[in-house]
């Protein structure tokens, strides 16, 4: 199933998804929900990751950088 999303409304995706992966930490770190809850968080952040092509940044070695803000995998565009 193809679906069209304006550039911006991927942008406002991109946002939402980093606010849930950066939530999720958070919930990992104080342990302070269901963990079949968490579960069906994650699993919404990669149906977003997979969906929308969201990627890690990339350093000047090469490597990834999991932890900073995920960006469009099809752009060199990474302001929100």
């Amino acid at each position: 199933m193809d679906m069209e999303l304006t550039h911006e409304q991927r942008r406002e995706f991109l946002k939402s998804y980093n606010d849930l992966r950066n939530t999720i930490q958070t919930i990992w770190e104080c342990q302070d929900l269901w963990m079949s809850d968490v579960r069906k968080l994650e699993h919404l952040q990669n149906l977003m990751e997979v969906t929308m092509k969201f990627v890690p940044k990339f350093d000047d070695k090469g490597d990834r950088l999991y932890y900073h803000d995920w960006v469009l995998a099809d752009t060199d565009d990474e302001q929100l």
